[in-house]
Order: structure tokens, then sequence, then C-alpha cells
């Protein structure tokens, strides 16, 4: 009708549609029209059936939906505003609401798929404030995945292998992935660590958790190891071993030999006391060097070294006696000149103190209790000359 599409009422139309776009399309309340031309008026008097004489005017929005459906042919309010304006209009508060239930679905999916744990909630805020989850274009897959890794974990597997396992795609885990953002994150939250945000690191927690990145990035520091077969690998080892230099080996490497087992093997935590007992000993003496905390490689050279008498010697720290706690309970060694005796004998008048949470060595207790009474640390650089004194 005419009357429905004059151009007087065209700013007439945008209010009255922004209204019940506001509202849920609810044709309901009042709606104030200011500031009416002469021209605004007119076609308003038309539309409402009465006179409009001032510049204000209340519109009932229940009765002009009414009238609409009676006179205009078209319909109601929402039918005429949709005719003229040439779109359908939108229910914005329930346009925001399902937003909302969309953006709260992948966590209501997370704890649904995972055994309640105090991380999980702390997992979840940091994922909520980190965005990880706007930037993906599929939320609820990349959620899924996640938590479908983290009920596997700590598994000993390939990264893609895993990835296969849990979504069908061999680089659902790969770095960039929001699948793997979620997965380092919870990693992370039940280490009670920052989120890693290195390459790095970001190995470093995939490996913690026994999943391996690749068989060529991570390597375990050695000396004097030797290989029982004949390939390239292990021709390599006899040429370190017998040169008396130090040799990296990978998972790569470990594929392609099978290490012979020496007698005694002493483990260490720092590399200096490697290098030292290379600089003392040559190939002569079998060491293991962890080179902090353990990487997967680390482990798999120690469990290929299983029948060898494993002596670990690490730091009198906290983070020392983590390392220590591991290696006893994953790769068996057994701790070596790292009694409460041997603490006591390293203190002297430099004192480095004692930082951290307290760790119980489960190998002795009195050493706990002595180290968190004397508050001091001991590094193994600080007893590298009896270390290399007793391995010689």
């Amino acid at each position: 009708m005419s009357w429905l599409t004059d151009p007087a009422l065209v700013r007439i139309w945008d209010v009255l549609r922004e209204r019940l776009e506001a509202r849920g399309l609810r044709a309901e309340g009042r709606v104030v029209l200011t500031g009416l031309s002469r021209e605004e008026r007119h076609a308003v008097s038309v539309l409402v059936g009465r006179p409009v004489i001032t510049s204000r005017l209340a519109v009932d929005l229940a009765v002009l939906d009414a009238a609409l459906a009676d006179r205009s042919e078209v319909g109601g309010l929402r039918a005429v505003l949709e005719d003229v304006t040439g779109s359908a209009l939108q229910d914005r508060p329930a346009l925001k609401a399902q937003r909302v239930a969309d953006r709260a679905a992948p966590f209501t999916l997370a704890r649904s798929l995972l055994a309640p744990a105090p991380w999980v909630e702390e997992w979840l805020e940091g994922v909520r404030r980190s965005g990880v989850l706007p930037r993906t274009s599929d939320p609820t897959a990349a959620v899924r995945h996640a938590a479908a890794t983290l009920c596997r974990l700590p598994v000993a597997m390939s990264r893609t292998e895993l990835a296969t396992a849990v979504a069908g795609d061999a680089h659902a885990l790969d770095d960039g992935t929001a699948a793997a953002a979620l997965v380092l994150r919870a990693l992370a939250a039940q280490a009670g660590e920052p989120v890693p945000t290195s390459t790095l690191e970001r190995r470093a927690l995939w490996e913690r958790f026994g999943v391996r990145v690749d068989l060529v990035s991570t390597t375990c520091l050695t000396l004097g190891l030797r290989a029982t077969d004949r390939g390239g690998a292990a021709a390599r080892l006899a040429l370190a071993a017998d040169a008396g230099d130090p040799v990296h080996l990978t998972p790569w490497d470990l594929r392609r030999c099978d290490l012979a087992v020496p007698g005694a093997v002493l483990v260490c935590e720092n590399p200096r006391v490697l290098e030292a007992a290379a600089e003392r000993h040559g190939g002569r003496v079998a060491v293991v060097c962890t080179s902090g905390q353990p990487a997967l490689v680390v482990l798999d050279v120690l469990r290929a070294l299983a029948g060898a008498e494993l002596r670990y010697h690490g730091d009198f720290d906290w983070p020392g006696v983590a390392i220590a706690n591991r290696l006893v309970a994953e790769a068996g060694v057994v701790p070596w000149r790292m009694g409460v005796a041997e603490y006591l004998d390293a203190l002297g008048p430099a004192r480095l103190p004692l930082a951290g949470v307290a760790v119980e060595p489960v190998w002795d207790a009195e050493l706990g209790a002595a180290m968190r009474h004397h508050g001091v640390a001991v590094h193994e650089e600080a007893v590298l000359e009896d270390l290399l004194a007793a391995v010689g």
C-alpha cells in the first residue's frame, strides 16, 4: 500500500525496527517519536489513524501492531517492517544468548569429557582469557580432540601417532593448531607451570608426558657408550668411545643400534660433569647426562642400558631431588654419593641458598631433613673432583 512506502516514514520505520530488534521482536510497550517534521507528522497520522499536530508522539506498539494487521494487507508490525525495509528483523537478545551459549559450549564439553580435577578449571579459565577458541573455525572439534588427547596422557607415543588416534589426522596436534595449544595449556596447568612459549619449551612439555615430537630434534649427551651391532650409529659410537669424545644420541640413533650394557654407568645431571669425565678418563668410563630434567630420549637410553648399575648423581637442590626421584621411578637408577653424609661433607663456607618448594628424596629421608635444616644447595660442580676420583 502506498502510505506504507511514503518516504517521510523512512526514519520512523528505522526507529520502530531498532525497538523491535532490541526487544526480541515483541510489539509491546511504547516508543516516543521526537523531532517530527511536517511531512513526518502527516505520514504518521495516516499510519496511526489519527491527527498528529506536534513534533512529539508516543506510539503504543501493541495498538500499532493490531492496526497494521488489520489495514496493511501485509501483516502486523514485524511483517510490515520487513516488507518496507527489505530485510528480516534480527532477534538481538536471542542472538546474544546464542553467542553466549556457543562460547560456553566448548567449556561445557571439556568438563563432560574430563574427570574432575583442580587443574581443569584453571586450564579452562586460562583458555577463556587467551582467546584461543574464538580464533579457530571449529572450537568444539578442537576441544574434543584436546580432551581425547588429555585422557590418553601420559603415553609413550609419537605426536603424529597420537594425533591420528584421537582425530584421524596426523597433523591435528602440530604446533599452531588450536588442539595443540589447548593440550599444552592443560599440561602446563597440571604441572603447575607457565604456558610454554618457545618451541623448546613446548617440546619439553610434550615429552614430559611421554609424547615424542620427532626422532631427531632431541638428544642425549653420552660418553663411552658402545653398540653390539655394526650399523652406522654403532660405528659412530665406537669412534667416539675410542677417542674419548662425547656424543649425542637421538631417538633415530636408538632405533638403529643396540647399546652394549657396561657394568656401571655414571648418570649425571650437568653437562660439565660429563665433559670433565671425558677430559680425565676419556671413553674408559660410561656416562649419560640428563642435562637437567631428562627428555624422553634420555630415559630411552637409560632403559636401553638396563642391566648396568646406573649410578645417578645430581645437584643437592630441590629440582635436583625431583629429577633423581623421577629417574629412580622411571629408569631404575640408584642415587650414588647422594646421601646425607655426602651432602653434609659438601657444605662449605660459600653457601648457596636452597630455594623453591621442598621435595622429599625417596632414597634418603635424612637427606631431605638435612637440606631443610641447613637451607643450602650444593651443585654437582662443587664436588666434581670427588666424583671424578670415585669413577676413575
